[in-house]
């Protein structure tokens, strides 16, 4: 009996262990201009600024990732807003906060977009650059022609619905 209580805690120890946290969010990397900017589970590392951006919110948009401004160096915020959909390309927002700390108190000065390395827009430039089907899916790593073809579909779609909206 006192052999099986020890056997008993042992596993229950075992089994209450630590373990190592892997991120939940595979590793997605963006083209924003001149920057890339990667997301590696609840951060995003932006190339040029050569710093790491925590996760501020949720919502249907996205993940936003804020740089704060810092009132004594600075009257600028940097936004990330990152898409569920991990092939949905991204907004980059820089707003002006000279009016105050409080998020209505700031002015969007411009926005970029994004591009999700290896996402819709990414296929649909290739193609449209004169790529194959078989050579989009191959630089993609993608595992197969229909892979890539799905891709640049939804990328058409999107545009499509886009532009008969602003008709």
């Amino acid at each position: 009996m006192r052999n099986a209580a020890l056997l008993g805690v042992i596993l229950l120890a075992a089994a209450c262990g630590g373990r190592v946290h892997a991120p939940t969010l595979p590793s997605i990397s963006y083209t924003c201009g001149d920057d890339q900017v990667t997301r590696d589970g609840r951060d995003v590392f932006s190339a040029r600024e050569s710093r790491q951006i925590g996760m501020g919110w949720r919502d249907d948009e996205g993940d936003h990732f804020v740089e704060w401004p810092r009132r004594t160096t600075t009257m600028e915020a940097l936004e990330y807003v990152i898409p569920a959909d991990r092939r949905a390309d991204a907004i980059a927002r820089v707003y002006d906060t000279s009016q105050g700390g409080s998020r209505v108190d700031w002015r969007l000065k411009h926005r970029t977009m994004c591009t999700a390395n290896g996402g819709y827009s990414d296929a649909l430039a290739r193609y449209v650059n004169g790529a194959s089907l078989d050579d989009v899916a191959k630089d993609l790593a993608l595992p197969n022609k229909s892979a890539a073809r799905d891709l640049i579909h939804r990328a058409l779609v999107k545009a499509e619905t886009r532009y008969t909206a602003e008709r």
